[in-house]
């Protein structure tokens, strides 16, 4: 291995620990707080003073099962320590009535996606600018051990001029474990492919166009739809496209989930594992290649869930301390993520271009 492999390789993995740390509420206590905020929290050594939900029940388990001393009898019986950083694990159909409840001056993350709608999070945008709340988004994927070290190539040149950006998800996700998602009239995007959304963004800035079609699949009737096909429009140098798909239910020898994203001196690509037998999952893998090297597969040390959520909070954390000069995936950053969502919806209602069959 020569040396610039050696130093690739080393790249970093995890988002720096605050030197202080803020003890932490959770709104909200489903199945996402104990799979993944939970046990990331716990794994990284930050504190949880307390649980609310409105199932009181279901919080008081969790509680037990993760150790935390204090349930919260109400939402107003959160906030008596202002001096937390507040976790809002909350549907998208609930957290813009939250948002108003929440008193000023506070910095809280909130569950993806912003609302139901880039109108919705507009408004949850505007009523934290009015409160003074220092709020981010979950954008976990931005965080992941696989994600951090493409940063750094990125930042450093080793890629060079980005030309090509794939995502490929055709795995069998047990939609079941969210009931919640039947009464949706949009799933596909605003809940799960947003994640690769906000990453596009991440690394290519926002396109100035896009094409999209979500569609429903007969063994999944009770969603309004579970796979996804998009375009995106950087020009006539890079392509970017996304294919989503999650009823391939014939077995893992042809499931597959991966980021490719190509350079013209080098290239990525990053297998998803957590998606293969999800909650589960399988190892993350990233392998990175540049001019004077072969491919350097890395040694990963964690997981997307739940180590991602971890450099989240870290985030949130350090900039709550002035340690990070700004919150990686703010709301202010995120409404743009948002408005490519709304976008997809639109697009993939319009049917595409119209085609002129000559009879």
């Amino acid at each position: 291995m020569t040396d610039q492999e050696k130093i690739i390789k080393n790249f970093s993995q995890t988002w720096p620990m605050p030197s202080t740390l803020s003890p932490i509420i959770i709104i909200g206590t489903g199945g996402i707080v104990k799979d993944a905020h939970l046990p990331a929290y716990k794994k990284a050594g930050f504190k949880v003073e307390g649980l609310f939900d409105v199932d009181k029940e279901k919080a008081k388990s969790l509680a037990k099962e993760f150790g935390i001393n204090k349930v919260f009898d109400s939402f107003d019986d959160c906030f008596q320590n202002k001096n937390c950083v507040f976790d809002l694990a909350l549907p998208p159909a609930n957290l813009l009535e939250v948002v108003e409840k929440l008193p000023d001056n506070i910095y809280a993350v909130f569950q993806k996606p912003l609302g139901r709608s880039l109108e919705e999070g507009s408004k949850i945008r505007k009523i934290c600018h009015q409160k003074n709340i220092k709020a981010c988004m979950n954008f976990q994927l931005r965080f992941s051990p696989i994600s951090l070290p493409v940063y750094e190539a990125i930042r450093q040149n080793l890629l060079g001029e980005l030309v090509e950006l794939e995502v490929f998800v055709n795995v069998h996700t047990p939609w079941e474990l969210w009931p919640f998602l039947k009464t949706l009239d949009r799933v596909e995007v605003p809940l799960h492919s947003i994640h690769y959304i906000d990453w596009i963004r991440s690394v290519l800035g926002n396109p100035t166009g896009l094409y999209c079609q979500s569609v429903k699949h007969p063994k999944v009737k009770e969603l309004a739809d579970c796979r996804t096909s998009a375009i995106f429009n950087y020009g006539d140098q890079i392509r970017c496209c996304m294919t989503i798909n999650h009823t391939h239910s014939f077995g893992r020898k042809n499931q597959d989930a991966y980021i490719r994203l190509e350079g013209t001196k080098g290239a990525v690509k990053m297998k998803l594992g957590l998606l293969l037998d999800y909650p589960n999952g399988e190892p993350e893998e990233l392998e990175i290649i540049t001019e004077g090297t072969d491919w350097i597969k890395f040694d990963i040390q964690g997981k997307w869930f739940p180590d991602a959520f971890i450099g989240v909070m870290a985030n949130m954390q350090r900039f709550k301390n002035g340690e990070d000069d700004k919150l990686i995936t703010s709301v202010d950053d995120s409404i743009h993520t948002m408005a490519l969502v709304d976008t997809c919806g639109i697009s993939s209602q319009s049917g595409g271009l119209k085609i002129d069959y000559v009879s």
